[in-house]
Formats: C-alpha cells, sequence, structure tokens
C-alpha cells in the first residue's frame, strides 16, 4: 500500500477530486504553488539554517538569515507563482517573511532552551502490527530537554486557531507516535506550534487513548481513500489557491470566460443558459411568495363566510383544512422514548419504514462492508436525478 502523508490525507478531506489529480494521475499544472506557500518554504528554510549551524557551533545574526532569505528568494521566485490577493504584491510577502523570521528570532534568541536533535526529521509512522498502513512526514524541528522531546511547527498563517484546534491536531499528534517509538527514554513529548505572523505559541500534548483513536480514525480515512471509486470537486474558499482550477468541473467555465471580452461574455452560452435560469428562478420565487399570500387570504375568506369550495371565472377551488399529530423528530430526545415505547407495546413494525433516501446514501459512502452492499443492490436499480443549486458567485 502507498505511503501516506498528513498532506495526501489533507487534500482527500479538503477535496476529493484534487486529490485524485494530484496524487493519482499525477497532472502537471502551470501553476508551481502560491506566493503564501512559497514565501511559508523559505522562511521554514531560514530557521532550519538557525539551528542546523547552531549545531555545528555557529551561530547566525539576524541580517545573516536575512541574507540567506532574500538570496533565496531571489533564485527561486518566478511568474508561475500564484498571488491570488492582486491587492498585494511580490514584495509585500516578501516583507512579510523578513517579519516573520525577526520575530521568531527575537522570542527565542540565544535559541538554547532545549537541544536540537534534528531539522526537517523525516519519519514515518506504522499505524497497525502488520505495517500494512503507514505514513511519512517531516518535522520542522525536533528537540529535547532531558527525557521531555518536542515536536515545532513553524506557521505563517494569518489566522490564529483556538487551543481546542490545537488539541484536535493530527499532524503533529501522528509524528508524536514516531518519536515515542523511536525515543524510548521520551517521559512526555510536546507538540509545540510557532505562529509567527502573531509571535505566539500554542502547545498541546496528547495520551496514549488519544493517540490509539488517532491511529484507528486514520486507518479509516486512508481505508475510505484506497476504496474511493467517485472523487467529486469540494467546493470551498480555499479553491483561489488551487492549482488545479483551470480544469477543474466546479471552476472551468469561470476560467474560460473570464478571457472573454464584455461582449463575447454576455453572449457566450453558458453564462446566457445560468443568468435565465435565475432570472426564471427569482420570478418562481416571487409568485411562490404571493401565491402563499393569497392562500393565507382564501382560508381567512372561507372560515368567515363558512366555504370549503370557492368560484372563479373559469374555475374553482377545494379549499381543505386537516388537522395532523405531530411527533417528535429524529433530533428530538423524545424520538429515543417514543420509539422504545411502540417496542414495548409491540406497535413499532406497524409504523417502522425503510428510509429508502438514507438506504440510498450509506449504499454510495463507504460506512457499511461490500458484502451487505452487494446483498441490498439486488432490490436497486440506478436512477440519474439532475439538480441545479443556484449560490453567489465568487473566486
Amino acid at each position: 500500500m502507498t505511503i501516506y502523508s498528513h498532506s495526501r490525507l489533507s487534500t482527500f478531506e479538503q477535496c476529493p477530486l484534487k486529490f485524485k489529480y494530484k496524487y493519482i494521475d499525477q497532472i502537471e499544472t502551470e501553476i508551481e504553488t502560491s506566493i503564501e506557500a512559497f514565501m511559508g518554504k523559505l522562511v521554514h528554510d531560514a530557521l532550519e539554517k538557525l539551528y542546523k549551524d547552531l549545531n555545528f557551533e555557529q551561530f547566525n545574526s539576524l541580517k545573516d538569515l536575512f541574507e540567506f532569505y532574500e538570496k533565496e528568494w531571489k533564485e527561486r521566485f518566478n511568474d508561475k507563482i500564484l498571488i491570488v490577493r492582486k491587492e498585494y504584491s511580490e514584495k509585500n510577502y516578501k516583507e512579510m517573511g523578513k517579519k516573520f523570521i525577526k520575530t521568531y528570532y527575537d522570542l527565542h534568541k540565544p535559541f538554547n532552551h532545549s537541544k536540537t536533535i534534528d531539522t526537517e526529521k523525516r519519519i514515518v509512522i506504522n499505524l497497525d502490527k502488520n505495517n500494512k498502513y503507514r505514513l511519512q512526514g517531516y518535522i520542522d524541528r525536533l528537540a529535547c530537554k532531558g527525557n521531555v522531546y518536542e515536536i515545532h511547527d513553524y506557521k505563517t498563517s494569518s489566522t490564529l486557531p483556538l487551543q481546542e484546534y490545537a488539541d484536535k491536531d493530527r499532524q503533529l499528534a501522528l509524528y508524536s507516535i514516531a518519536v515515542k517509538k523511536g525515543y524510548k527514554d521520551a517521559e512526555k513529548i510536546k507538540l509545540i506550534w510557532h505562529y509567527l505572523a502573531f509571535g505566539k505559541t500554542i502547545v498541546s500534548e496528547r495520551n496514549d487513548k488519544e493517540l490509539k483513536k488517532l491511529e484507528e480514525d486514520t486507518i479509516k480515512l486512508i481505508d475510505e481513500i484506497e476504496s474511493c471509486t467517485e472523487f467529486n470537486p469540494k467546493s470551498s474558499a480555499l479553491c483561489s489557491w488551487c492549482e488545479y482550477k483551470p480544469i477543474c468541473p466546479n471552476w472551468k467555465h469561470q476560467e474560460i470566460t473570464g478571457q472573454l471580452s464584455l461582449e463575447e461574455y454576455q453572449k457566450e452560452n453558458g453564462v446566457e443558459l445560468a443568468d435565465k435560469y435565475v432570472e426564471l428562478s427569482q420570478k418562481k420565487k416571487k409568485i411562490e411568495d404571493e401565491m402563499e399570500l393569497i392562500k393565507q387570504r382564501i382560508f381567512k375568506y372561507c372560515s368567515k363566510n363558512d366555504l370549503e369550495v370557492i368560484f372563479g371565472t373559469d374555475s374553482r377551488l377545494f379549499c381543505k383544512t386537516y388537522h395532523n399529530l405531530k411527533f417528535p423528530n429524529k433530533n428530538d430526545p423524545l424520538r429515543t422514548v417514543l420509539k422504545s415505547t411502540l417496542k414495548k407495546i409491540g406497535k413499532f413494525e406497524e409504523v417502522a419504514e425503510v428510509d429508502v433516501f438514507k438506504l440510498s446514501r450509506i449504499l454510495q459512502s463507504k460506512k457499511w462492508d461490500e458484502k451487505t452492499k452487494e446483498i441490498l443492490k439486488n432490490f436497486s436499480t440506478e436512477d440519474t436525478v439532475q439538480r441545479i443549486y443556484v449560490g453567489k458567485k465568487y473566486r
């Protein structure tokens, strides 16, 4: 089986189609990376140099790190690097990176809080006894202070997460499994994130029970990926930074029409169809709202005049009022009590029905084993349903 990584798993969770493009089809794109990722990589490289050189008794001044950073930027920056936020320039991002390096440098000098074991250390994690499920990763900096080991991760993100998110983070927790197995003297393993944009450090730990659950959940996710046959696109705000946007079925039309002149754009068939559909949808909504108001007036009129049928010029309206009993919905705690009561009095089977919609969704997911699904598929026929959902346009 393929050796997975946190990045590989996260890509599938973010968008199954992106996962397919990147790891299965291995499609090369014109976009090399985003400016944020490029800047983040060079900041990581500068901090790696800082600690690697320290292990050889060479101390880098802030000026040394800036010179290294600027040299790398000049040599490696190219026009294949995507800048999504057009209001900011290459220079803005370059200066941000320097600020991040300075913030970290000023907070942590003389860098002797703990002993650096390695930087960009490759680790392999075995999730099961048979070594079938394996992951690899690279620790930004692995350090120790006595029997306390530290997994450091540098973040150049513009958002600062809450502690609860760090306590649920998968990446460093997975790395801690490998560190725990590799260093038998480890009494405690600290997961440490340095959020450079804020000069903040977030620390978390995991116990054995939590790590066991993480192993099980990760194995389930790998099984889901391995058995996946339909890699559907999943739109989100992250799409703006995706290198596969020009070929994605969710964005390809926008990419194509974005290159047209205004006159060509307005006459493009897809644009015309979309605009017409939205126009009719809005008219339909307006009519439905008007009909609801008329309906209320009709029943008010019938009640006032003791009527059940009213006549128009060429039609008549049958106006019926029904009184039904309303029971707890499936999210109501009383629903469980209701089901239990029906079973006790022997009436549950009379009102129980198979939820065919839910059954269909489960059979298309990975929840049940293949043998069970094959048995139940004998009772089904394939049906095609086409729906259109109207949403706001964004890039």
